[in-house]
């Protein structure tokens, strides 16, 4: 190992370094201290703050430097915003699924070698465990569940191969792929992190930030933003696990596992007798014949909500030019 000194802006030869300091040594806290400051000039530089649910942009500075204002930063991996939204991370965990979904279609997607059960079992490892980075302490809305289900359900086409044109319904693909909805898979993460949060101790900080409540503060007009504990009561509340006493249940942990998992099997097939009921009454209400009404044209036997009669004047103008040719 070779070294050099500096001083005043002159540079000496190199030496060779044939030891370090040693313990006791009155120079270790002096180079020790030139370290750490080098160190804390990098780290000021790349240092970052972000306020939360306010309008006033903070500004704070060290010494001469002023920190940079951001509306949105990378923390463990997850994207943490001003706004306190799930959109942009959502974005960017599809992105990232679908960035492992792109990687492994020619080895596993496509490869006739390996059986769905396989092919599921790398989905799973590879693309649901991106999807769903961190989503045990999601409060999701349902239209960010939907958006994550498209996706969910779009990959599970791509995989077994099955295209709009076959016309096979979401619930006949799921059964194939032998895979739960996202639906569910949220679902199943939440419950399992809430039923480790209760029986941790109470100076814990998850479980203070379960059940803590404001001592003080007013709530702007509106409605108010989903808590985690709202997202999990309505959780329960589909699958049919007991709201008032859930925390029974999670003290003891093998029981609330298997209550959560029948539970979760049960909601999930309520989900597509839902979903296929929807369906066959679409399908009824399209088919059956037009009713009697004051808003069914007389020509074409349309039924219009609204607009009837701007529709029987440019339909009376139809029959009128086709009975002159």
């Amino acid at each position: 190992m070779h070294g050099t000194f500096r001083f005043d802006g002159n540079m000496s030869e190199a030496f060779n370094i044939r030891s370090g300091v040693k313990q006791g040594c009155v120079l270790a806290p002096t180079l020790f201290g030139i370290f750490f400051s080098v160190l804390l000039k990098h780290a000021v530089q790349k240092t970052k703050i972000m306020t939360q649910d306010t309008e006033v942009s903070s500004s704070l500075f060290i010494k001469d430097y002023a920190l940079e204002t951001v509306n949105s930063f990378i923390y463990l991996g997850s994207t943490v915003t001003s706004t306190t939204s799930l959109d942009n991370e959502i974005g960017k965990r599809i992105g990232h699924a679908a960035t492992n979904m792109s990687k492994l279609s020619q080895r596993v997607w496509e490869n006739q070698k390996l059986t769905t059960p396989a092919k599921m079992a790398v989905y799973r490892a590879c693309v649901i465990s991106m999807l769903l980075y961190g989503s045990e302490s999601w409060t999701t809305y349902v239209a960010q569940e939907k958006r994550l289900n498209v996706f969910h359900l779009r990959c599970l086409r791509r995989i077994l191969s099955i295209s709009w044109q076959d016309r096979i319904t979401d619930s006949a693909v799921l059964e194939r792929a032998g895979i739960p909805s996202l639906y569910t898979l949220l679902r199943q993460r939440r419950l399992r992190w809430i039923g480790h949060v209760h029986p941790m101790d109470e100076g814990r900080i998850p479980k203070q930030l379960l059940y803590g409540e404001l001592v003080r503060g007013k709530r702007p007009v509106g409605r108010p933003k989903l808590r985690f504990k709202d997202v999990a009561k309505r959780d329960m509340q589909v699958i049919g696990l007991p709201i008032d006493s859930w925390e029974t249940l999670a003290s003891d942990r093998s029981a609330w596992k298997t209550n959560c998992a029948e539970a979760l099997r049960e909601g999930e097939k309520l989900l597509h007798i839902t979903v296929d009921t929807r369906r066959e009454r679409q399908k009824a209400r399209a088919l059956a014949p037009p009713t009697d009404s004051t808003y069914v044209c007389g020509s074409c036997h349309r039924i219009c909500r609204i607009g009837l009669q701007s529709h029987l004047r440019k339909c009376l103008r139809k029959c009128t030019i086709t009975n002159t040719r």
